[in-house]
């Protein structure tokens, strides 16, 4: 008998790379779109180009670890399509290549490639392209503007409302615009509406748990209320806080990575919960208006230890819960021999 040695977990199930990473491309696809109507051909071009790359230094990777070519894995398309929609439509081709190659060759395969990596390699990415080259980064093109597909993008660039938010002021921008993704601003994290469907679709598909991104929107939400770092009522500052920024685009395709965040159920609501308090914390004090990548790197590195400490909080509980059961079996009356014989 042959026998076949794979690594653990050897546990069957109906979601399969293909499938999972499947369903976060065809929940990727509208953003595109949107990306698209608003921003021309440009927009589809950054994807195109940031996915070739993702894909390319993928296979070289692997080929230079001796294995062979799973053509069954999408993991590096996923990545690829996801770096660009974090970026304004006029950032520079060559900003999202070198990104592309950050993800794969820094932040992916160091680990041993595909399930294995301990940090979100779109998050790195983008940790990296803000950090060396932020006027690129933080400056967007207004909607329905006309961008050249080739060269630099010969257009006006401005602030987006998070912007605004960081220096301690109120964007001016109506709400329903704000839902629509039609304001300035990353060309595919602004779109709430879209957003929203994505979250839905992938919760109904069951390739992420909700845990994770509605406990990380719902304590983003009351901390956006109870404490607004700008003058305005709370609920203002929850709707400017929840639409503005990569928040939503995080909590949706980044968060809920399978492989990085937490397995357990209670950890992912400790995951979200923290991951919530650090952005909002990271919006305050950081020193950037984009902080949702760099809250969840930071989640990335600490979702092993979230896990371990919730799976001590429930050996206690179930300890606790054993032992009344226990101490009521020891004290059950018992009929004696006697009593027995006289019945």
């Amino acid at each position: 008998m042959l026998l076949k040695d794979h690594n653990a977990p050897h546990i069957k199930a109906r979601e399969t790379n293909r499938t999972v990473m499947g369903d976060v491309i065809i929940a990727l696809l509208p953003l595109y779109l949107m990306a698209f109507y608003f921003y021309g051909e440009r927009a589809a071009m950054l994807g195109v180009i940031s996915v070739v790359t993702c894909v390319a230094a993928d296979i070289l990777c692997i080929l230079l670890r001796g294995q062979k070519i799973n053509l069954r894995d999408f993991s590096s398309i996923v990545t690829g399509m996801m770096i660009p929609l974090l970026l304004p439509a006029s950032i520079p081709y060559h900003i999202v290549i070198i990104g592309g190659l950050f993800a794969i060759v820094f932040v992916k395969q160091p680990f041993g490639g595909v399930g294995q990596n301990l940090f979100n390699p779109a998050a790195g990415a983008f940790a990296l392209m803000a950090i060396s080259w932020p006027d690129q980064v933080f400056l967007y093109p207004e909607p329905l503007m006309k961008l050249e597909v080739f060269g630099e993008a010969a257009v006006k660039l401005i602030e987006g409302p998070a912007h605004t938010l960081k220096l301690g002021g109120v964007p001016v921008i109506n709400t329903l615009d704000m839902i629509t993704g039609n304001f300035a601003g990353p060309m595919g994290a602004t779109n709430i509406l879209v957003l929203t469907t994505c979250l839905i679709y992938l919760i109904f598909r069951k390739t992420v748990s909700w845990q994770v991104p509605v406990s990380f929107l719902a304590t983003a939400a009351v901390i956006a209320y109870a404490f607004p770092r700008i003058p305005t009522s709370g609920l203002s500052s929850v709707v400017l806080e929840m639409l503005s920024g990569s928040l939503m685009y995080g909590a949706v395709f980044m968060l809920t990575d399978p492989v990085t965040a937490p397995k357990r159920g209670l950890s992912k609501y400790f995951y979200g919960i923290i991951a919530a308090v650090v952005t909002m914390l990271f919006r305050r004090y950081g020193g950037y208006e984009q902080t949702v990548m760099f809250a969840i790197l930071l989640m990335n590195a600490f979702a092993p230890v979230i896990d371990r400490v919730s799976e001590a909080i429930l050996r206690i509980l179930r300890r606790m819960n054993f032992e009344p059961k226990k101490r009521s079996k020891t004290r059950a009356p018992h009929r004696s021999k006697k009593s027995s014989a006289q019945v």
